[in-house]
């Protein structure tokens, strides 16, 4: 048989009531005792014709009774209600405690990704400059020979190119963090801005026997920001530079079945790990470690990210894996008009 769950509450009840009731039957014998009692044997009748209001005295053990029940009925709600109180505290207690525990977390994971990103920044500042100031002691040296310094000089401006990208890209990371960067959006040629980012990218290309193939389709244009178009493309293209030892990097823009604009860049490269896939676009992580394919700072494909996503487009990735290459895909809207559109992009977090 199966327990009433009231069964408890119900003799709480009838305990208070029959606690009352027998008060109240005491207090009624008690009174007959001392109004009869002068009078000797006096039968309950004669009790009554003598004292007519003593019929108030009868009703105490109902009364009573009624009352303990009363009372017995409040004092179970109010403990129902503690209870449900309690749990409900407990329920709110357990919930702060699992919220507090999920932000310490998250703010443990920020915290190492950042210590990742420190380091991961120390060491890109730390190569170009031991390279300039080990080229800069040769080229001295071979000044105060009569050599040529111009091989020395091209690897100094390279990796001084290197330094002031990373710096702009902190530069960017710290105002999309805090007052967001502006853009403008307004009509632009893919193909001038692929063109004008490929030609400046080619000989980077070229130097590690790399080729840039680009097939854009006619007469294709998009809506976005001019100089953070480039911005985005210059970022894809180099990485795939980058990442890439041999083959071919493949730019190419075209319209979808839908009319809207795409631009891809497909490089035969050292690839993406599944597990990097999901994180590559976020500030201060890195897919990077030898073996798999990402941002080595983390922030030029966040910052590339956050300006698509301000743009109205999209950034995506795909690669099979480890050494399968990468295709980045940057998805832009339809130049449906020709208004000029002010925005403000900031970083983008997951």
């Amino acid at each position: 048989m199966a327990a009433n769950p009231n069964k408890p509450t119900r003799l709480y009840v009838v305990r208070w009531m029959v606690a009352g009731a027998l008060l109240g039957a005491f207090f009624t014998l008690v009174t007959w005792r001392l109004v009869g009692g002068d009078a000797g044997s006096v039968t309950y009748a004669e009790l009554h014709e003598t004292y007519p209001t003593l019929w108030m005295v009868d009703l105490a053990p109902s009364v009573l009774g009624i009352s303990g029940a009363v009372i017995g009925v409040l004092f179970t709600r109010l403990a129902e209600s503690k209870e449900r109180i309690e749990a409900t505290a407990r329920e709110i207690s357990a919930g702060w405690i699992s919220e507090l525990h999920a932000t310490n977390v998250e703010l443990a994971e920020a915290l190492e990704a950042r210590g990742r990103f420190h380091a991961a920044v120390t060491h890109e500042l730390r190569t170009p400059l031991a390279t300039i100031l080990g080229f800069a002691d040769l080229a001295e040296g071979a000044a105060s020979e009569a050599r040529d310094m111009s091989g020395y000089i091209a690897e100094i401006a390279k990796a001084a190119t290197a330094m002031q990208d990373l710096v702009n890209d902190l530069l960017d990371a710290a105002k999309l963090e805090s007052n967001g960067i502006p853009i403008e959006i307004g009509f632009v040629s893919c193909e001038e801005a692929i063109d004008e980012v490929v030609g400046r990218l080619a000989p980077l290309a070229g130097q590690k026997g790399l080729e840039i193939l680009v097939d854009i389709e006619d007469g294709l244009g998009c809506r976005a920001d001019p100089l953070r178009l480039r911005q985005v493309l210059s970022n894809l293209v180099a990485n795939a530079i980058k990442y890439s030892e041999e083959g071919t990097i493949r730019v190419s823009a075209f319209r979808q079945m839908n009319g809207v604009p795409v631009i891809a860049v497909k490089d035969e490269g050292i690839g993406i790990k599944a597990e990097d896939l999901d994180r590559i676009f976020s500030a201060f992580q890195s897919g990077g470690n030898g073996q798999s394919r990402g941002d080595s700072s983390g922030l030029g494909l966040a910052i590339s990210e956050s300006l698509a996503r301000a743009m109205d487009g999209e950034l995506t990735v795909e690669s099979a894996g480890p050494g399968q290459g990468s295709t980045f895909r940057l998805t832009l809207r339809a130049p449906n008009h020709q208004g000029a559109e002010r925005r403000t992009a900031h970083l983008t977090r997951d």
